[in-house]
């Protein structure tokens, strides 16, 4: 796997700048499908956009957690952009599936034809929406559900995050000891794997320590972990569990982060480099296939010449 190493600089560790976080919705009023906010660049529509094939995408968590949830928002931000009518419902996960589906039925009614839930929590009620309403079609995001007119997008079934990661955190390692503090192993497993294979292949003599919290929220445990990693040698650590992994290296000087999902140097300044997700890529993919006729259900396995897996520097 190729990387684009640009030059940057990241000589200082110091304490994190978070930003305010933003006031969340449990949905959004559909008065808003297809406003396209104001300043925005002029780009050619998608046919689509042109169609005025409007969408809802439904994200597990808060928009702006520096992780899956963030990376799904951006993927809606990214439609926005190209003129796409496009809706977003934050904090699904804290739904049940009957507040869900009422929500699916609300925007159905209004005439949308397109959904997006994102995690693998969104499966079952995904599942249950499609067969509720076949006229509609529906893409889920690391997530599994069956129905002819819905859409699973793998993103790990091949782990191209964890070997990005390996190869930032070989190159940025002093120490030759990195770590990988990750959420859940049943998700996330093979980008650990890879992740310490990619690191061995650049410095077979490197130490790599992975651990796991079980829960994408314990950020109390992601806490200790990231710290005993530390004492343990490391000089550089994933944060795929959460960004309390950053927040935690950044008490440490020498100690740097790679970001997992989303940029996470807007709001760190510890971070050496971030492995992202461009879900626009996929999202877009979605779109224009239901909107022109071309949508075909099934598993879509997000590979390398996706271009969706990317590694984002700092820009300081």
């Amino acid at each position: 796997m190729s990387i684009d190493y640009r030059s940057h600089k990241d000589d200082r560790r110091t304490e994190p700048h978070i930003a305010r976080r933003r006031v969340m919705r449990a949905w959004v009023g559909l008065t808003i499908l297809g406003a396209i906010p104001h300043g925005y660049a002029a780009v050619p529509f998608s046919p689509a956009a042109q169609n005025r094939f409007a969408v809802v995408l439904f994200i597990p968590y808060d928009t702006d957690d520096l992780g899956f949830s963030e990376a799904a928002y951006n993927g809606y931000l990214a439609l926005r952009r190209s003129g796409y009518p496009v809706d977003v419902v934050s904090n699904a996960d804290q739904m049940d599936a009957q507040q869900i589906l009422v929500i699916i039925g609300r925007h159905h009614a209004a005439g949308v034809r397109g959904f997006i839930l994102a995690g693998a929590e969104l499966g079952a009620v995904t599942a249950a929406a499609a067969a509720h309403y076949p006229d509609a079609f529906f893409a889920t995001v690391s997530g599994k559900a069956r129905g002819s007119n819905i859409i699973d997008y793998c993103l790990d079934c091949q782990p191209l995050g964890g070997a990005l990661a390996g190869a930032v955190a070989a190159r940025e390692s002093r120490s030759k000891v990195v770590g990988f503090v990750g959420g859940v192993e049943a998700v996330d497993g093979g980008e650990a794997n890879r992740f310490r294979q990619a690191v061995l292949e650049a410095e077979p003599r490197a130490t790599v320590l992975i651990d796991w919290t079980g829960d994408w929220g314990a950020r109390k445990l992601a806490t200790q972990l990231t710290e005993h990693q530390i004492r343990s040698g490391a000089d550089i650590v994933v944060a795929d569990a959460n960004d309390a992994v950053i927040a935690a290296a950044s008490r440490h000087r020498q100690v740097g982060a790679i970001g997992w999902m989303v940029d996470a140097s807007r709001r760190y300044h510890n971070v050496v480099a971030s492995v992202v997700v461009d879900t626009g890529v996929i999202f877009r993919r979605f779109v224009d296939a239901a909107a022109t006729g071309h949508f075909v259900g099934g598993d879509y396995v997000v590979k390398e010449s996706d271009h969706v897996w990317k590694i984002a520097w700092p820009r300081r």
